[in-house]
Parts: structure tokens; sequence; C-alpha cells
């Protein structure tokens, strides 16, 4: 497995392998060029800036879908205003199997967090996200997440990833950055518990994100931004961090309804909205 210190030098490396390695397949309707079973690990998942200038990537773009992601709300109104992509494989309910925050959070997460706090070294701390009613409920859009689990190892809190299909130029920038973000929202979700109910248990460290990925690939039509992306490879990497205030936590999130809104709003209220959100919930 390869490990990487941010995400920036992990996205460079595997668009990298994928164009010196990758093999060219059809599928779905779309050629690309691919690689299958990649794994790799992002060392410090709060370095999460991509700086080449080509890839033009949208960290408040992505913390809107990680807000959407916290509304647990399917429905495309607000983010495809944002991302065409959501319009494209919404149904005939105007919603998306894919609101990862659906799944994660509610039940799932609180069993986690009970098991996590009662055995350290639990290997059962998953979240099932890609369920069977899939294959046969929206075929425009199947989760591309299968699961993600959870480790404390060495007073760390790791976090693993494992995608059936991952576009490299879009879908896997965004999909690291907000998973990285509930990553730190469990580290915060744990340690509240810790503080409140076990005086003489040691709080939790953030660890390293993992990454799998089945297919890892990139589209046919993503070539000449990947040409670019490539000629600006040794581009100062940009040290800001997205790093989580600790007090933001699954409670705080419900009390103060720090989430993107159901209610229709225009795009640049849903800028506005997600600018007033990083200065609420980032150091």
């Amino acid at each position: 497995m390869n490990k990487f210190e941010n995400l920036h030098e992990c996205f460079l490396s595997e668009l990298q392998a994928i164009t010196h390695f990758g093999n060219y397949v059809n599928s779905n309707g779309t050629s690309q060029t691919e690689l299958l079973f990649r794994s790799m690990c992002i060392k410090d998942p709060t370095k999460l800036s991509i700086s080449i200038p080509a890839r033009k990537f949208n960290e408040n773009y992505s913390l809107m879908e990680f807000l959407w992601y916290l509304s647990g709300n399917r429905k495309t109104n607000n983010i495809g205003k944002c991302a065409n992509i959501w319009l494209k494989i919404k149904d005939d309910q105007n919603e998306v199997e894919s609101n990862y925050g659906s799944y994660i959070l509610g039940q799932q997460w609180d069993w986690i967090l009970n098991e996590l706090t009662s055995d350290r070294d639990s290997r059962r701390a998953t979240i099932v996200i890609h369920q069977p009613h899939h294959k046969t409920k929206n075929e425009s859009d199947l989760p591309c997440t299968q699961y993600i689990q959870f480790f404390i190892r060495d007073n760390k809190l790791h976090m693993g990833v494992n995608m059936r299909s991952n576009d490299i130029i879009f879908g896997f920038c965004n999909d690291v950055y907000t998973f990285s973000l509930f990553q730190q929202l469990m580290l915060n979700d744990l340690n509240e518990f810790i503080s409140e109910h076990c005086t003489d248990t040691e709080k939790v460290e953030l660890g390293h994100y993992y990454h799998q990925a089945g297919s890892l690939h990139l589209y046919d039509m993503h070539y000449d931004m990947r040409d670019e992306i490539l000629r600006q490879a040794s581009h100062p990497i940009d040290e800001k961090v997205a790093k989580m205030k600790a007090g933001i936590t699954t409670n705080y999130i419900k009390q103060t309804q720090c989430f993107l809104p159901d209610v229709d709003m225009t795009k640049p209220e849903l800028v506005e909205f997600t600018n007033s959100k990083i200065k609420e919930m980032f150091e």
C-alpha cells in the first residue's frame, strides 16, 4: 500500500499510476483507463487541499457536499444547483441513493460509538452503504461506496473506505475529502463520550485515512485535463488544513441544525450558507 502525507500527493501519484499502467476499458457506456484494487493511505486526513491549478479543486463545494450528507436528505433540489451530476442521476422523486450521510449517521453510527468505547480493539466497527436493493432501485445511481470501517489502534482512530468504483478526477477527490471529515466527526463523538462517561479513559487522537477502490479510473473526456495536471505536477503544495473543531459533534449538528437545509435555496444562498459553516465548524 502506498502512503502519502496528504491528499494532494495521493491524487497526483494515483493519476500518474493510471496514466502509465492503466488498462483501457469500456464500462457502462463510457471509456476509461483503469487500475484495479488500488489501496492507499493518507497519513494526515486534515491535509485535504489539492493545489494543482489545472484541477480547480473546489474545497467549498466538497464542504457543501459534506453538509448535504449531514442532512441525510436525498433530495437534489439544492445540491444539484452546485453540481450537475446529481441532476443527471436523480430518480422520479428528485432523489439519489448516494447521500452517504443517510446511511452513515443514525443507527450504524451510534452502534459504533458504543462498540468502540466498550472495546477499543474491536474489529466490528463497520458501516454498510451499498445495499442489495440498490441493484434494482435506481440504475443511474448505484452507490460507489461499499462500506467504511473504523479502528482504534495505539490510541489513534483510523478509518478505511472501500469503493466499488472511483473516478480519479472528481469522485475520488470529493470522496476522500468528505469521508475524512466523517472520520474527524467520529473522533469528536468518541472523545465527547469519553469525557462524559469514562473518567479513567484516555481520549483518542486522529489516525490515518485508508482508501481502496475496486476500479480507480480516468474517463477519456478528462485526458486533456490530466495532461495539464501532470504538466503542473511540481506546483507547490498548499499547507492549509481542514481541521474540524473539537466541539463539532453529531449532538452539536442536531442541536444547531448545522447541515444543508431542505428548503429551496439559490446557488448564491447555498454558497453563503456553506461559507458561514466553514467559519463555525473548522479551526
